[in-house]
Parts: structure tokens; C-alpha cells; sequence
């Protein structure tokens, strides 16, 4: 039985389509260094993929507050070894203060200066801010928190006892200011009595505050150990999320980038393919007009 000649064609016609669209596929991917570019090309693949990279982009959302965190308790860090030094030396001259050595006229026109220079340096330092927030006025991030009054008798706070979260992973969230009334407080009120003490050259009041001083720093250091801990949460939990978003993007370009070698080579055979396949067809659909002539 012979076989119609409009089979014949429209199967060369077939294999050539065919031949040519995996070689333009193979083409493709080496061009791009992509496995595949849209969705029909290999479902599976690019289902994977897409899983890989919803992963990364929520990784990279975590990363991101994580640094951003980091850098607001290196801030807060800064801050309590500021206010650690000035702790000191309003410890240090408060003890030359109680000194039966120095007169009233001493005490109050030189280490009550000085007190007072220290007492507006430790107010500036609860007032530090990091990217036009303040690190330690509560939720209340744009108002300044600490004031002196204007009768120099205390140091008001302006902001709030709000805490602020933040999320570094999956279900671990962790607060990141601190209380400045509890953390500094107890220095700004030992320091405005030490002042009142070397002014009046009273004895008992330089004494407890001397006290007060001690208290102060045991204070701050607790809200300062808090503080480190966190600090060390969070540097541990953005090294982890790294390392975990470095594998992830190691799998996707697995899943998405061409072996380039591969690529070619197998471009190469196809394209060495489609030509065989031209040649036979051309051949076929030759012989075919030949037989119709000599018939």
C-alpha cells in the first residue's frame, strides 16, 4: 500500500517543527542561563523554585530587622558605655567632695561645676537618637525624653514606657529599647543631689548621694546586661538566617541556572540534529517529486 504524498510532507514538515523547536528551547537556555523561562517548560522546576524563593524573600525580611535592630541596641550599647564613664567620674568627684581636705568655697565653685557639666552631659546621652528615633523615650521615638526642669531640681521624661518588638524569626520576637527612667533616673537624681550638696556644703547630702552614685551604676547595668544579651540573640539569629539564606539561593540556582557546558554542548547535538533532519526531509520530499515526474 503506498503511503499518500501528503503524509509524507506533512511528517517532514512535523519533524523539522519539532527539531527546530527544541533546538530554539536549547538555544534558549544557553542564551539566558536559565533552565526554563515560563512556567510550561518544566512545572515541577519551577514549582520548586518558586517554594525557594518565597523562602528567601521571607529570610531577607527577617535579615532586614535584624540588622536594623542591631544596629539600634549597638546604639543603646554606646549609650550605657557613655554613661558608664560619667558614672565614674561623678563617683570620683564626689569622693575628692566628702574629702575633709576641701573647703565649702571648693566644693561649690569647682566640683559642683563640674557635677553640673557632668549632670547635662548624662541627660545628652539619654537623649541619643539613631536614624531621627530616640533609643530611649518608650514608643514616643520622635519626642525628646529627658529634660532638665528649669528650676534644676529634677530631670523630667517626656516619652512613654512602650515597648518596642521586633520579630527575628518564626515566632521569636524580641524587645529591643530600654526603659530610660529605670536605666538613668537614679544617676540624673544622685547627680542634681550632689550638686545641691557641694553648693550648700552639706555633708549628708554629698554622702548619699556619693551612695546614690553606686546605686546608679548597678542600675544601669542591669538594663545594659539585658541589653548585651539581646544584642547577642540577635547578631546569632542574623549569622543563622545568613548562613540558612546562602544555602537557600544555592538550591534556586541549582533549580534555575543552566550548566552552561551542558547547555552548549547539548545546543550543539540539536542543532547537528536539525540539520540531519533538513537533509532527510529534503531527501524524502526529492524523491517524492522525482517518482511524480517519472510517473
Amino acid at each position: 500500500m503506498r503511503v499518500p504524498d501528503s503524509m509524507t510532507y506533512n511528517n517532514a514538515i512535523r519533524y523539522m517543527n519539532e527539531s527546530k523547536a527544541k533546538m530554539d528551547k536549547l538555544a534558549e537556555r544557553a542564551s539566558t542561563f536559565k533552565n526554563f523561562s515560563n512556567s510550561s517548560d518544566d512545572p515541577s522546576l519551577v514549582s520548586s523554585a518558586l517554594v525557594l524563593r518565597s523562602s528567601i524573600l521571607v529570610s531577607s525580611g527577617y535579615i532586614s530587622t535584624g540588622t536594623t535592630s542591631q544596629a539600634w541596641m549597638e546604639n543603646n550599647e554606646t549609650s550605657f558605655n557613655l554613661m558608664n564613664d560619667l558614672i565614674g567620674q561623678a563617683n570620683s568627684i564626689m569622693l575628692k567632695g566628702v574629702s575633709d581636705t576641701v573647703g565649702a568655697g571648693e566644693r561649690a565653685n569647682d566640683y559642683a561645676v563640674q557635677i553640673t557639666q557632668i549632670l547635662n552631659q548624662a541627660i545628652s546621652v539619654g537623649n541619643t537618637s539613631y536614624n531621627d528615633t530616640f533609643l530611649f523615650s518608650g514608643n514616643s521615638v520622635k519626642t525628646k525624653p529627658f529634660e532638665l526642669a528649669a528650676d534644676g531640681t529634677t530631670v523630667n521624661y517626656a516619652g512613654d514606657t512602650g515597648t518596642m518588638k521586633r520579630d527575628l524569626a518564626p515566632g521569636v520576637a524580641v524587645t529591643i529599647n530600654t526603659n530610660g527612667v529605670t536605666a538613668f533616673n537614679t544617676f540624673f537624681d544622685a547627680l542634681i543631689l550632689a550638686k545641691h550638696g557641694l553648693e550648700t556644703n552639706d555633708m549628708t547630702e554629698m554622702n548619699n548621694a556619693l551612695s546614690s552614685i553606686n546605686t546608679a551604676l548597678t542600675d544601669m547595668n542591669v538594663s545594659r546586661t539585658n541589653n548585651a544579651a539581646i544584642l547577642r540573640q540577635i547578631k546569632t539569629s542574623n549569622e543563622h538566617l545568613t548562613i540558612t539564606q546562602n544555602e537557600l539561593k544555592g538550591l534556586l540556582s541549582i533549580k534555575e541556572d543552566a550548566n552552561m557546558a551542558e547547555a552548549i554542548s547539548m545546543f550543539n547535538l540539536q542543532q547537528t540534529t536539525y540539520q540531519t533532519v533538513l537533509e532527510i526531509c529534503s531527501r524524502s520530499i526529492s524523491a517524492l517529486n522525482l517518482f511524480d515526474t517519472l510517473r
